[in-house]
């Protein structure tokens, strides 16, 4: 069977467009990969430093603490029985 050189060189284009546009995609991907880490790593050292001065505020006022603990309990059990 005989392929005429329009047929070979479309599907030589077609094949050069679908490397380009994979290549495109994995580009693409790779740097949405790259900007979710850094907001993970961001995310993780905003709330070490949460986690950091909600220790520190509960040595520093330990009955306070054990007083609003109680009441978001109180609040939570009353949601729940709800």
């Amino acid at each position: 069977m005989f392929n005429s050189p329009t047929k070979d060189s479309n599907s030589i284009n077609l094949k050069d467009g679908s490397c380009a546009m994979s290549e495109s995609l994995h580009d693409t991907a790779h740097n949405a990969g790259v900007k979710v880490r850094g907001m993970i790593h961001s995310a993780s050292d905003e709330l070490s430093n949460v986690r950091d001065r909600v220790g520190t505020e509960i040595q520093s006022n330990p009955l306070r603490s054990g007083l609003i603990a109680l009441g978001i309990g109180a609040i939570i059990g009353a949601l729940l029985r709800k």
